[in-house]
């Protein structure tokens, strides 16, 4: 067997496509995929046309370029998917207007605690609110999503 067949171009080209695309897996960023696709085309055009290594290359840099621009959004959508239907209406991380129980005493400006959904959570409050008492949640505390303001229930 000649070594120019073990090594020739569109094999080097399909093998560096292979190996980018597994590279994709372990690094972060989304983009070494679409190099990994240049590399392919490059490959299959190769089966068919023989290039010059500078067109070669202008394969490679026009079928990254067009995959990138191309796919990149749609694959993201596809790989980070998408709830629809049902799972969206029973996530609920709107948590306002729920009404929970205070664990410990919410005396401000000091933040006390309530049970919400099994655990236990900062709340803060514009009056004394007693350990037992039943309060509604009206929002987070400021930017902190590990915060609640409540109020008490009239």
């Amino acid at each position: 067997m000649k070594l120019d067949a073990l090594f020739s171009a569109w094999l080097i080209w399909f093998v560096l496509g292979v190996g980018l695309a597994f590279l994709e897996l372990i690094l972060p960023g989304f983009i070494i995929i679409f190099f990994g696709i240049g590399c392919l085309v490059t490959a299959a055009l190769l089966l068919f046309v023989p290039l010059s290594l500078a067109a070669q290359l202008a394969v490679f840099l026009a079928a990254t370029i067009i995959s990138l621009i191309l796919l990149r959004k749609w694959l993201m959508r596809w790989f980070k998917g998408e709830a629809t239907g049902a799972a969206e209406k029973e996530f609920d991380d709107a948590p306002i207007g729920k009404r929970v129980s205070v664990l410990k005493t919410i005396a401000p400006p000091n933040p006390g605690r309530i049970r919400y959904r099994g655990s236990e959570w900062d709340a803060e409050a514009d009056a004394l609110i007693e350990s037992g008492a039943t309060v509604e949640i009206t929002g987070y505390a400021g930017s902190s999503r590990q915060c609640f303001t409540v109020r008490p229930i009239q």
